[in-house]
């Protein structure tokens, strides 16, 4: 994917300036953040998505008396019924330069039973989805130093933590519906967890300290998840990933020895935790 698309991933955040000290970017984009930006290697080339997932407090405080709604309308996003439940599923989809852009809005789910919508500020609708409250209270703020607002400050993003980053999608991958969705998952914490200098240490840490944070049952089917999809060679989860896989990625390897690789990935972190 261009790195004009990248370019205009910022420029559709920055239609939500005054909201970006308020929410977390998540989804596929947050793993580019951390390479290009966090450990300034831009020529590091991760898989993306055309997707925006910002999650969102469970009350969104309005600012500068206008609300997230009225500024993607404003821009030209529609909004896209996407469900038939009461609050709706609600996307907001619209065209930024060159691109078609989808913004999904996420929040935390409290208490037992099926994700739900709730509306967060007047007009927005957010998913609540079991977990995200991880990704709310482990965040970090990003300097985008290669894109400017227009008042020629450099734009500012926040994104969860490498681990809390890892941790959530650990725990949500199975209650995927679609399986490329759950593939892509999986390659995320593969190719962050195969980054050994920069992340691989700091991720392990993060997540044994969720269990003093969280529910001990959280870390427990956290593991559970990886060791049921990477169990050898042959599983589920190495073949899922390997499905992900760049032609840019891991070049010399053929596909018998990466899966061996993201084998031994997968069963030395699950051994750490």
């Amino acid at each position: 994917m261009s790195d004009l698309f990248k370019r205009e991933f910022f420029e559709t955040l920055s239609i939500l300036e005054d909201y970006l000290p308020d929410v977390v970017i998540a989804g596929g984009w947050v793993p580019l953040i951390y390479y290009h930006y966090l450990l300034s290697d831009k020529k590091r080339e991760p898989l993306r998505t055309k997707d925006i997932d910002i999650v969102v407090p469970e009350h969104l405080k309005k600012r500068r008396n206008k609300t997230v709604d009225a500024i993607l309308r404003e821009a030209g996003f529609k909004m896209c019924f996407k469900s038939r439940h009461t609050p709706p599923v609600i996307s907001y989809e619209g065209t930024i330069g060159e691109f078609e852009v989808e913004i999904e809005f996420l929040t935390h789910l409290r208490g037992a039973g099926k994700d739900q919508v709730a509306v967060v500020q007047e007009g927005l609708h957010a998913q609540q989805l079991r977990f995200i409250i991880v990704l709310l209270e482990n965040s970090i703020n990003i300097e985008i130093d290669d894109f400017k607002l227009k008042g020629n400050e450099l734009l500012r993003v926040r994104v969860p933590s490498p681990g809390a980053f890892v941790f959530q999608k650990g725990l949500t991958f199975v209650r995927r519906v679609k399986p490329v969705k759950k593939a892509k998952d999986l390659y995320y914490i593969f190719d962050l967890l195969s980054n050994r200098d920069k992340l691989h240490e700091q991720i392990i840490k993060d997540i044994n300290s969720f269990r003093e944070s969280y529910p001990v049952n959280w870390t427990k089917k956290f593991k559970r998840n990886l060791q049921t999809h990477f169990s050898d060679e042959d599983a589920k989860g190495v073949l899922m990933v390997r499905s992900q896989r760049l032609e840019s990625a891991f070049s010399e390897m053929d596909d018998e020895q990466f899966s061996q690789y993201v084998l031994g990935i997968f069963q030395e972190f699950i051994d750490s935790i």
